[in-house]
């Protein structure tokens, strides 16, 4: 790790720091900054937090603001730091499969760039033409593509951010082999802005795949889903695996569904079609209703990450081991029934993690309080990612949107105090108030 004073370039633009005053349309969960900076360079950033540093301000990054409502609600904030002008991909060394980009950058933006080299960054988050690289580092954000592609963490390479006295300070590198030991870059994936404000990032990228195709399966119950998901995992290794509520997919009605997904060159992913269904035939209660290909196959995808979004008072995402996912989502069925509703949820069968939509604001303790407390004890989670602050406030007694870290707590609060000592950065956001 490295960390330098300032970032040698050309002088800063004379407006492009210059403060505005926060309105609603800048609030963060309901709080409105008292400022509004957007800076257009990494000096022009390092000036704006040693100064609310020197102020005793708290502030908070954002880009284009679609996943800056994550989290707890801010206990101060005083400067929000727009970063959507540094848009800019810095490097991209397609023969060695590495890019780097600025943390303002859309993602679509980034995917543009990569498919004119035959190459992608697979990590598919609800919204992407809305997500910038640093929201996607920040929120830890994923989709579908994690069973097969992995998460931010296993595609970051390096990273460089702006520390809470305003130094710029860089880890990781720009080469898939770094030297060993502890990767602070790792560090700031999903902690909400709390550890820095991120400047640009430096991501390894694959070859991307000339086929994808995706069979859409319903199943009567939903435990038969998961089971079927958990076999067809095991046999052909799929790119991507949902269960999701009826309805969500074309023709399932009131059955829940299944989609097995794959990437590859056409003839082996005909053949691991070909396997699965042949797992679907010797079970009565599995009907195929459709098979997608490429665009189609790629936009069902994409709209399951979606369900992340909503729309309801609240998404919650529960995890758990992948064997004990039907029966977390049987009880989520049998919840929503006590409400008079149908469930809605999309879950990544593969590592047991589940987006589960809670239509009312009213109910959504009553849900937190009847899953958390089975789901800790067999070593999962739940975690309200999104919902409107009055909601969140509600969830105090339970835990608060993260629940209790346990043995963590102390480990991510030491991590505070090293980073941010003085709570200059979107204090009060991430587990445990901090």
């Amino acid at each position: 790790m490295s960390t330098v004073e300032d970032e040698p370039g050309a002088p800063p633009r004379e407006d492009a720091t210059r403060l505005c005053t926060g309105t609603a349309a800048d609030a963060v969960d309901g709080v409105v900054p008292a400022h509004v900076a957007r800076p257009d360079s990494v000096g022009e950033v390092q000036r704006v937090v040693r100064a609310a540093a020197d102020a005793g301000h708290a502030l908070i990054a954002a880009g284009l603001g679609r996943h800056i409502a994550l989290g707890e609600v801010p206990a101060r904030l005083d400067l929000l730091v727009r970063l959507d002008r540094l848009d800019r991909i810095r490097e991209h060394e397609a023969a060695d499969m590495t890019i780097t980009v600025e943390a303002g950058c859309p993602l679509e933006t980034l995917e543009r760039v990569l498919a004119g080299a035959q190459q992608w960054l697979p990590l598919d988050p609800p919204d992407p033409a809305a997500t910038t690289v640093g929201g996607l580092i920040a929120a830890n954000l994923s989709g579908p593509l994690r069973t097969s592609q992995g998460t931010v963490r296993d595609l970051l390479l390096g990273l460089r951010w702006i520390s809470a006295e305003g130094d710029l300070v860089s880890a990781g590198g720009r080469v898939v082999k770094n030297v060993a030991g502890y990767d602070l870059a790792k560090a700031h994936v999903g902690a909400y802005g709390t550890l820095g404000v991120l400047i640009d990032a430096t991501f390894k990228v694959r070859p991307r795949p000339p086929h994808e195709r995706a069979l859409l399966l319903a199943c009567d119950e939903v435990r038969a889903a998961v089971e079927l998901a958990l076999d067809a995992r095991d046999a052909v290794e799929p790119g991507w695996l949902e269960v999701v509520s009826p309805g969500l997919l074309p023709g399932s009605d009131a059955s829940p569904g299944l989609v097995v997904g794959w990437l590859g060159l056409p003839e082996e992913v005909a053949d691991a079609e070909r396997r699965v269904r042949a797992l679907v035939a010797g079970r009565a209660a599995t009907r195929s209703l459709a098979t997608l290909d490429d665009e189609a196959a790629a936009a069902l995808r994409s709209r399951l990450a979606d369900v992340a979004l909503g729309p309801g008072a609240a998404t919650l995402r529960a995890a758990v081991l992948p064997g004990a996912l039907g029966m977390l989502l049987a009880d989520v069925a049998r919840l929503a029934a006590t409400f008079g509703e149908t469930p809605v949820y999309a879950a990544h069968a593969a590592s047991g993690i589940a987006r589960i939509v809670v239509r009312e604001a009213s109910n959504v303790p009553t849900v937190v309080a009847a899953l958390r407390p089975g789901l800790a004890a067999a070593g999962g989670s739940v975690v309200v990612e999104r919902a409107a602050p009055d909601v969140k406030r509600a969830l105090g007694p339970l835990g608060g949107v993260f629940g209790d870290p346990g043995q963590g707590r102390a480990l991510m609060r030491r991590l505070k105090d090293a980073f941010d000592p003085h709570r200059t950065l979107a204090p009060g956001r991430f587990v445990a108030g901090i």
